[in-house]
């Protein structure tokens, strides 16, 4: 088995629609992966067994870098080492319902010990600086929002070490909003933030829609969320 995290991204849109709060000058942006970014929310299981990711080395080293399509800022670049936060931000959260961890690996070799398999293919990723213009009671001078948004889907799917396909399943964050701002000298990081937080969101949807279907592949133990 192979995978292709980035494969759609071929095809992928970038978008940013920006006002003078936002003052982009032209120069290139840079981000990575921020553990700080990432919400606290793990799993509610722990499965007794582990969890191979199928990520060969140049989709974990695959580095995404483009212009906004857009007129506006379309003089700036954004690069994203999007390889490397997504092979953290998985680490992060099925490290915590895998109690033998997670490994990944170029391709499934027959020997290795694993409950399950998981592979996928990132189809979009889409990000844009949304304005908004609140008049208020001072049309004269109005306040001007700017929200970053970013829109991520990508295919997963899940193999048993007998080879059978446990999920397969398309996970679309929709248009998803981070915290608006009026002024800020960093706005790549308001996406980067954006970023973090859809990708443990979606992460969390796979490892949830994992856990019935480990049932009979290892043993489980459900978490009291109340705990």
């Amino acid at each position: 088995m192979t995978i292709g995290w980035y494969r759609g991204l071929e095809h992928a849109r970038n978008y940013a629609v920006v006002g003078a709060a936002l003052a982009l000058n032209a120069c290139a942006y840079e981000i990575g992966y921020r553990p700080d970014y990432v919400p606290a929310e793990t799993p509610p299981f722990v499965a007794q067994g582990r969890l191979l990711i199928v990520m060969p080395q140049e989709q974990r080293e695959f580095v995404y870098a483009g212009r906004p399509a857009s007129t506006t800022g379309d003089f700036t670049t954004l690069t994203v080492p999007i390889g490397a936060i997504v092979q953290a931000v998985a680490k992060e959260v099925f490290s915590s319902c895998f109690a033998y961890g997670v490994e990944f690996v170029d391709s499934v070799n027959a020997q290795e010990d694993y409950v399950v398999a998981l592979e996928g293919d990132m189809q979009e990723f889409v990000y844009a600086y949304t304005k908004v213009i609140d008049q208020g009671f001072d049309e004269q001078a109005p306040d001007v929002w700017i929200t970053p948004e970013l829109e991520i889907a990508f295919a997963v799917k899940a193999y048993n070490r007998a080879g059978a396909t446990l999920l397969d399943k398309t996970y679309d964050s929709g248009v998803t909003a981070g915290e608006s701002y009026m002024v800020t000298g960093h706005p790549a990081e308001r996406i980067n933030r954006t970023l973090h937080a859809t990708l443990h969101a979606l992460m969390l949807q796979v490892a949830n829609d994992l856990r019935p279907l480990l049932i009979g592949e290892c043993e489980l133990v459900d978490l009291d969320a109340g705990a």
